[in-house]
């Protein structure tokens, strides 16, 4: 699973089969449950990924965190 700081959260992408599915991941508990309510076309590649998140969470955008980020 990729993990990326979304702002001031962290999401998880993993590619099944041929989709993208989203998780909320709780870092300090190494836990995950999925995201229903986000959709991540499946022709993106994982390098677009960043950028979609942003697009999808840039209300949560702020100075101290402006941007997404991979982390694992």
């Amino acid at each position: 699973m990729l993990i990326y700081q979304v702002f001031n959260r962290y999401i998880g992408v993993k590619r099944e089969q041929t989709r993208w599915l989203a998780y909320r991941i709780d870092l300090s508990e190494r836990k995950s449950s999925p995201l229903r309510d986000v959709i991540i076309p499946d022709e993106l590649t994982e390098a677009e990924l960043p950028g979609w998140l942003g697009d999808l969470f840039h209300e949560s955008a702020s100075e101290k965190y402006p941007d997404v980020r991979r982390i694992e």
